[in-house]
């Protein structure tokens, strides 16, 4: 038997292996994001013993440790690094031609996992999860609420939302809101500080960051038509749009937001909006999902959900 025979052999008996017990795989793929036999279990309804055993049993079935082991922690192998890989993959595709065939009775059905910004989020979308999953009693909803751009395939994501000027091309983009920002101050900080009436004044004054979204040290601002950088400075940085905004509710400076989280301040008043011929008009919400079919029910009731979510956003 030549050497390359004997390898395709083997090849074709680590995968009947690894896939005669798609169970055990899911558990796997579980144990790894988690890396806690405990956690596992409390999510699948299972003791930690059992899925100890169902790791045992892939590893005896392949011939590979998958993971190191101590009484603290587990660490994933090499091997059970490539195998997670893999299963990710194979268990997302499987998934999906359930949700297709599914789709065949026009009923949305299975786990829509979501990831959207948090604040933006909390505000436009956890307050009518509820109503979505009343409308689709056979829905059931994985949110993260979160800043970090997850890998939509290897998190297994089916829809982003994401605040962005431009979207990776390999991925499927749905407009969901143009994003409007605004630069605003209270009328007494400017009484005191001057008003700026170009973005270079802006050096000048306390200006208010937002982490995350733009650098510390500068920001965006349109100049006939092109966006450019003006260098900033201020003695407040923030990870939470909503704190920035009431240090300058505190008359501590001018702040750069999305409007939608002033927009009651500016209309009574209390904020004065400044340099609004220089905001940068080049970022809209967008759901995204991956570049695959996407005639399944559950994707088109969830984005028909988030447009709605964000009809009112302007």
């Amino acid at each position: 038997m030549t050497e390359s025979v004997k390898r395709f052999k083997e090849s074709q008996r680590v995968e009947a292996a690894v896939f005669k017990d798609l169970t055990s795989l899911r558990i796997f793929v579980r144990t790894v994001e988690t890396g806690n036999f405990s956690e596992v279990a409390r999510r699948i309804g299972v003791t930690p013993a059992m899925v100890s055993r169902r790791i045992a049993a892939v590893e005896q079935d392949i011939g590979q440790r998958l993971f190191n082991r101590d009484t603290r922690r587990l660490v994933v192998t090499e091997a059970g690094e490539r195998l997670y890989e893999y299963c990710v993959r194979a268990l997302m595709e499987l998934d999906q031609a359930a949700e297709e065939l599914s789709s065949l009775r026009d009923e949305a059905s299975g786990c829509l996992r979501m990831t959207v910004p948090a604040m933006l989020g909390r505000e436009f979308i956890a307050p009518k999860l509820p109503q979505l999953l009343k409308e689709h009693p056979k829905l059931s909803l994985d949110v993260n609420f979160s800043m970090a751009r997850l890998d939509l395939y290897a998190a297994r994501v089916d829809l982003a939302v994401r605040i962005a000027g431009s979207v990776d091309p390999g991925l499927i983009a749905v407009k969901l809101a143009p994003y409007r920002r605004v630069f605003c101050a209270t009328p007494e900080y400017l009484h005191v500080n001057g008003m700026p009436r170009e973005p270079s004044d802006l050096r000048d004054h306390n200006c208010l960051v937002t982490s995350g979204s733009t650098a510390s040290t500068r920001w965006p601002v349109s100049i006939n038509g092109q966006i450019s950088n003006v260098h900033i400075k201020g003695n407040f940085v923030a990870d939470h749009g909503q704190a920035v905004r009431y240090a300058c509710l505190a008359d501590l400076g001018i702040m750069m937001g999305p409007r939608w989280i002033v927009e009651q301040e500016l209309q009574d008043g209390t904020l004065v909006e400044v340099l609004s011929d220089y905001v940068p008009r080049n970022r809209a919400v967008y759901a995204l999902l991956l570049n695959r079919s996407n005639e399944s029910v559950k994707l088109k009731v969830g984005i028909d959900f988030l447009k709605r979510c964000f009809a009112d956003m302007r």
